[in-house]
Formats: structure tokens, C-alpha cells, sequence
């Protein structure tokens, strides 16, 4: 009788053990929900759905795409720093609401650096130094020699004060050694509306102004990454131009709430790795104009996202800038 006690105990806290591992490889058992701080149809919006739909295709996990815009992301972002650190709820994040905005926000309701767990870059892109086609210079030598020629005559456009376009501009006159004003817009539309019009002189704008590229409406000088685009191959960037260091990027990437299971965020850095292997969303991606980001963990993006912030912080303070 003992011996039989005995090796139903032993039976019993071997099915106990199955059983838990089992659950914990259940993970997830119920619907994850993917915050996109932008609304529907924009790009950080397409990225995400991109991905979810590539990785429940492939899993079977469902994932919930809740689009809660406003305020550049800072309304989105900040409700799921604010959330149960459970497992189940992640952002999309961008420079504007993670690099740029603790410094540049006289308030902000989190701090990315202790509210947030880095889990992965989707894409990067790079942003783009145009200008008219009438324009007295055709390269980043060229702008910058004029604009030491004519001092405080040079304007530039962006898609309004403290976004990446801003700043993007911003520290390329600083690092030039350029004396020229920023014009902000309300929006990318409005600010190429100006440069074609020849109000303006040149301007660093996002990715969807290739289409007035291509049809010779403006002129592209440079890209702003570090490295020679895929998408741009031909075309130098803003340290070939002789700005040496100069090197700033949009990217989309995904976090979770601080404290959240390492478990969980492991198996959607896994997802996102696994769905970067797929030639056929790198050509999706392509087609939006967005490049698949290097490799990198958890910890590299963390890495990386602290420079990032580091380098805005440093340039913001620099320019005196707060917004409300």
C-alpha cells in the first residue's frame, strides 16, 4: 500500500509538472492587443498590421490591432505604458513619442526609459534632404557652400515644430555650420506645397514625397541615415556630403509595458525576427518605402533607443525647444 501511495505521488507531480509546462507554452491563450498610436491607414499603422497579419497567419495567435490616435502617439503610447504588464499588451512606438518627446514635452504622463520595455524595431527610414528643382545648388556641398555665401537667406520646411523633420533639419544647420530659418507646417502636404512653390528652400520630409520626386517636382539631395539606402541606392547621404557623423532616422518599433514577462516579450521578438526572414514582407515593405531594420534583441534595441534619445536630448536642449 505504501508503495503504491508512494508511486501515485511520483505520478501525480510528474502530470503537475507536465501540465505547467504546458500552460507556459500556451502563451499566448488569449487574444494580445497591439496599441497603434496613429489612426488607420497611416504608416506606423501599416507596419503593424503587416506584421500581426504575417505572424497569426503563420502562429495562429490572435492579435488586436486598437488604433488610439492623437497627440503625435503620445495618447497611445501612454495608455499601455500605464498598463498591466501582463503579456498582452504592446505599442508601436516612434522617434516622436519615444526619443524626442521626454525632452522636447514640458509634461509628459511616462517616461519611455522607465515605463517601457524595448522588444523590436520593425522598419527605419530614412528621411529625405529636397529641395526645387530651380534651386541655386544640386548637392549637400553645393546647399551648403551657398548658404555660407548668403547668410541667414536660406529657409527650410518641415512637417511641424519638434517632429523628426524639424529636428532632422535642425541639426543638419547646426552641424554645417548654417545660419538658415525653420518654417513649420502643420503636416508634410503643406510644407511641399511651399518648397515647389519656391516659398521655401529646401526641406527634410518623409518618404512620401518620393512620388513628386519621381515626377521632377522637387529634387532629391540626400538621405539622412548613416548608410546608403536599399531603397535609394544612387543617391549619398548627408555625411557624403561632407557633414561627417550627421545621420538620423524615422523607425517603428514595438513595447511593452515595464515589468512585463520576459516570456512574452522573448516570443514577440521572436515573431518579428522570424517575419524579418520573409523576403516576401521585406518587398511589402519595400513598396511602402520602409527597409527592414539590421538585427537586433531586445537589449540592441534598447541600445539603440537609448542613443536615440540621448542624441535628441542633446539637440533639443541645444535649440531651447518645449512644447506644450
Amino acid at each position: 500500500m505504501k508503495t503504491y501511495l508512494f508511486a501515485a505521488t511520483i505520478c501525480l507531480a510528474v502530470m503537475g509538472a507536465t501540465s505547467g509546462q504546458s500552460a507556459a507554452a500556451a502563451y499566448p491563450d488569449r487574444p494580445i492587443t497591439m496599441t497603434v498610436p496613429f489612426p488607420a491607414g497611416g504608416g506606423v499603422d501599416v507596419v503593424g498590421r503587416l506584421y500581426t497579419n504575417e505572424i497569426t497567419q503563420r502562429t495562429g495567435a490572435v492579435i488586436v490591432i486598437d488604433n488610439k490616435a492623437g497627440s503625435g502617439g503620445i495618447i497611445g503610447v501612454g495608455t499601455v505604458a500605464r498598463a498591466k504588464p501582463d503579456g498582452y499588451q504592446f505599442v508601436m512606438g516612434s522617434p516622436g513619442n519615444i526619443s524626442i518627446a521626454p525632452s522636447a514635452y514640458k509634461s509628459l504622463s511616462y517616461n519611455p526609459a522607465k515605463d517601457l520595455t524595448p522588444v523590436a524595431m520593425g522598419v527605419q527610414i530614412p528621411l529625405l534632404l529636397v529641395t526645387r528643382p530651380d534651386a541655386p545648388f544640386g548637392s549637400v556641398p553645393e546647399l551648403v557652400r551657398y548658404g555660407k555665401e548668403h547668410p541667414g537667406k536660406l529657409s527650410y520646411a518641415s512637417g511641424g515644430t519638434g517632429t523628426s523633420q524639424h529636428l532632422s533639419g535642425a541639426m543638419f544647420v547646426q552641424m554645417s555650420g548654417l545660419d538658415a530659418q525653420h518654417i513649420p507646417y502643420k503636416g508634410t502636404s503643406p510644407a511641399l506645397t511651399d518648397l515647389m512653390g519656391g516659398r521655401v528652400d529646401f526641406a527634410f520630409l518623409d518618404t512620401s514625397a518620393v512620388s513628386n520626386i519621381k515626377a521632377g517636382k522637387i529634387k532629391l539631395l540626400a538621405v539622412t541615415s548613416a548608410k546608403r539606402s536599399a531603397l535609394f541606392p544612387d543617391t549619398p547621404t548627408v555625411a557624403e556630403g561632407g557633414v561627417a557623423g550627421y545621420e538620423a532616422l524615422n523607425w517603428y518599433g514595438f513595447f511593452a509595458p515595464a515589468g512585463t514577462p520576459a516570456e512574452s516579450v522573448n516570443w514577440l521578438y521572436q515573431q518579428i525576427k522570424t517575419a524579418q526572414g520573409d523576403q516576401g514582407l521585406a518587398e511589402k515593405f519595400k513598396a511602402q518605402t520602409m527597409e527592414i531594420p539590421p538585427a537586433m534583441d531586445p537589449a540592441g534595441f534598447a541600445k539603440f533607443v537609448a542613443a536615440d534619445t540621448a542624441k535628441w536630448t542633446q539637440l533639443i536642449k541645444s535649440l531651447g525647444l518645449k512644447l506644450d
